[in-house]
């Protein structure tokens, strides 16, 4: 039996990389049944990201959270600095799947605001190449 939650947040999970735990964060996937799942910022690494590399649990993760979408659960998809180069997208939505910058979303009546950390690194404002080559 699948635990229900209202919301699940996921962030920095940074698929196409070789440190990402995406066996483990499939299992978990599997086992909730989320009304709303937010993956706040990093899910993809642009950054680092190789055509040539992306491994079958990375792609499952990626196709068990269209199946959620496909299932009723809204999915945010949140932009982080590692995968910048979609918030040029920012605001796009299909079926059951948002692409945004950040998300004020309420919680048992009260407001919340959810952004991806980077907002706050000045180093990434300020240089984004210096971030990058780090």
């Amino acid at each position: 039996m699948k635990r229900t939650l209202d919301i699940c947040i996921v962030s920095d999970v940074h698929l196409g990389t070789y440190g990402c735990h995406a066996k483990e964060l499939l299992n978990y996937l599997k086992s909730i049944k989320p009304k709303v799942l937010i993956l706040n910022g990093d899910f993809f690494d642009i950054w680092q990201f190789n055509k040539k590399w992306f491994p079958a649990e990375h792609v499952k993760v990626v196709q068990r959270i269209m199946k959620m979408a496909m299932g009723g659960t809204k999915v945010y998809y949140i932009t982080g600095n590692h995968d910048d180069a979609l918030r040029r997208y920012s605001g796009f939505s299909i079926g059951n799947i948002h692409l945004r910058d950040s998300l004020l979303i309420q919680v048992n009546g009260e407001q919340h605001w959810i952004f991806h950390g980077d907002v706050f690194d000045l180093v990434i404002q300020y240089s984004p190449l210096l971030s990058k080559l780090g």
